[in-house]
């Protein structure tokens, strides 16, 4: 944007209000607008985006951290005597008690068509780590034994039991899950390397998966997954 000064222009560019932008992230974190209605479901994902822009904003001191952990918790799912993988139960986190089952300060039993979700527990782990958690309360043997169920045979990964879009958003949850459990045996990552080395264009670019066209969000899931597969997917030739 341009305005005239003088007889001349001068570049006037708009300023960056943080103050502005941690009332909105407050807000947000507190009551969304009923347009994000439909978004329920992914409320976890939501106070990830909130408290991830406090963090970077240095505004966490207006989180209630000890109550959102709480609440986080909450939407775990753990085992109970008659959950097992075999009748398609996942472990990990659900992104909101939307479906009825009330949410549990101890966690909840799973359920079929209430289990674990693989980005929500990403979400979930990511929050509780900028939060200061230490994960200690995470059941991570089951988060591991689920990814390993979610894994596709192309290698990417499907976010639930029942069936979804598989695509490189997920290969990226699932890398910072193991990252972040500091436990790579949830995925074969050679697996995950070739589908991401697939699902490269020929622009340099990385597509949502193999044959479609490159997209700078999939670019960064590619480049940015940790450990071991960072190492190798950054040698892409």
């Amino acid at each position: 944007m341009s305005t005239s000064k003088g007889g001349g222009e001068e570049e006037v560019g708009a300023a960056f209000d943080r103050d502005l932008h941690v009332q909105f992230f407050v807000s947000m974190l507190h009551e969304l607008p009923s347009e994000y209605e439909g978004q329920d479901v992914n409320r976890l994902t939501l106070a990830y985006f909130a408290i991830s822009g406090l963090h970077i904003l240095n505004a966490l001191h207006l989180v209630p951290k000890k109550e959102i952990i709480e609440w986080i918790y909450g939407l775990q799912v753990l085992p109970s005597s008659c959950a097992t993988h075999e009748n398609g139960v996942m472990y990990g986190f659900r992104g909101s008690p939307s479906i009825g089952i009330k949410m549990n300060s101890l966690g909840v039993t799973p359920s079929l068509h209430d289990g674990g979700h693989l980005a929500m527990t990403y979400s979930a782990l990511a929050t509780l780590k900028v939060l200061g958690d230490d994960l200690s309360r995470v059941y991570r043997e089951g988060i591991i034994s689920s990814m390993r169920m979610l894994q596709q045979p192309n290698g990417s990964f499907s976010p639930l039991s029942l069936g979804a879009e598989t695509d490189l958003r997920f290969v990226y949850c699932a890398a910072a899950i193991c990252s972040l459990l500091q436990d790579w045996s949830g995925m074969d990552s050679s697996m995950a390397i070739d589908y991401i080395r697939q699902s490269q264009s020929y622009d340099q670019g990385f597509g949502l998966s193999p044959g479609l066209e490159s997209h700078g969000e999939l670019y960064r899931s590619s480049l940015s997954l940790p450990g071991a597969v960072q190492h190798t997917v950054l040698l892409l030739p």
